[in-house]
């Protein structure tokens, strides 16, 4: 697998945070660890036409695209599932939504998009 350079676009470095199910142990809840993945992005906000293909509750987030040569992931439900990436970018804390692999024999990569999370006032 050839993997792209985006030579001709921008790229960022990004950690992607990588956290694992927690699970419950002796009957006591132990959350899942999580790890850190350096990894080089071209991120984009969305225009605003995408935003008006969103559900109209997700439209007032904000949301960036990611494009990248290495995984992206969602969350996945079930025992052997995982909880969704995350990473922090200008300040922000976002959540990878939505993740899809193009795998075309060259230049395979992943593009996802991610909103940023909620911020509590307390």
């Amino acid at each position: 697998m050839l993997k792209p350079n985006f030579l001709l676009t921008k790229k960022i470095p990004l950690t992607i945070l990588r956290s694992t199910q927690g699970s419950y142990v002796n009957g006591e809840w132990v959350e899942g660890t999580e790890t850190s993945i350096p990894v080089e992005v071209n991120i984009q906000p969305f225009k605003d036409s995408e935003l008006m293909l969103l559900p109209e509750a997700d439209r007032s987030k904000e949301w960036y695209k990611l494009y990248c040569a290495d995984e992206l992931r969602t969350a996945k439900q079930g025992t052997s599932g995982w909880e969704a990436d995350e990473f922090v970018w200008e300040g922000d804390r976002y959540k990878v939504m939505k993740s899809k692999r193009y795998s075309m024999g060259i230049l395979d990569h992943w593009k996802a998009a991610a909103a940023r999370l909620e911020v509590s006032a307390g």
